[in-house]
């Protein structure tokens, strides 16, 4: 990969001297006989590994930036493939220092450019008003998550007027309900619970932290201990307005 930049401004610009074109040009061949570039049609490959410091850190990108989704749908489908495409760059940076180990130099300089079109693609398909938008949700999310870390579990109704007091849209809650539960690992999970003694109405969703939530959460505040709350099916839950949930 040779990377040219534009410093001045010529309008009779000299030809590059043959001498930088030809060290160019041995760099590059250099490169291809590493990769063994000429004996494709034998499928004679190259086996390029990651270092284990290498793995750690691309297993913490994965996990962070690589799968982020506070952009919103839009701009997380077009960032669909950001993983895969940084490995193949980390590789490319690896085969140009003739080494067929992938190093965290290598991570580093490919999530760099990573991080590039990603701004690129936030700056051109996303308004000022969306962006802020999306900051909004995020908030939101992050309110609810803190919620429910707190609390255990919550309604919707719950959430409404007690995490957010009623003053915020039904649209934004609604919007960083679905992040947290559409995220990858979800953050939340959310159970539905008939109404008690055969009461009609509609059955009350109640939402409450995944495990992978609750570690982050624990993590973001000093590691406090958490009291698991229980993961088992949703007819072993005390509907919200019953007086089992009143007295806890």
């Amino acid at each position: 990969m040779i990377w040219a930049e534009r410093h001045r401004i010529l309008p009779f610009p000299q030809a590059t001297p043959q001498v930088t074109v030809n060290i160019l040009a041995d760099r590059v061949m250099r490169v291809l006989e590493f990769a063994r570039a000429d004996q494709m049609v034998e499928h004679d490959h190259l086996r390029i590994e990651l270092s284990r410091p290498a793995q750690a850190l691309y297993a913490r990108l994965y996990h962070e930036e690589l799968n982020d989704t506070s952009g919103g749908e839009r701009i997380t489908a077009l960032l669909e493939r950001r993983a895969p495409m940084l490995l193949r760059l980390a590789m490319l940076f690896a085969l140009s220092d003739l080494h067929a180990r992938v190093e965290v130099h290598h991570v580093e300089a490919a999530m760099a450019w990573i991080r590039y079109a990603a701004d690129s693609v936030k700056y051109i398909f996303s308004s000022p008003s969306d962006a802020n938008e999306q900051a909004r949700i995020n908030e939101s999310a992050r309110k609810i998550e803190e919620f429910l870390f707190a609390r255990g579990q919550a309604t919707r109704r719950e959430i409404t007027l007690e995490c957010f007091h009623g003053h915020a849209r039904k649209s934004h809650i609604d919007a960083a309900l679905e992040r947290l539960l559409n995220a990858v690992p979800p953050r939340i999970h959310v159970d539905s619970i008939a109404r008690p003694d055969g009461a009609p109405g509609t059955p009350t969703k109640v939402y409450r932290l995944a495990r992978n939530g609750e570690e982050q959460m624990g993590a973001n505040h000093g590691g406090v201990e958490m009291v698991p709350v229980s993961h088992s099916s949703h007819t072993s839950l005390p509907h919200p307005g019953s007086k089992a949930a009143a007295i806890s």
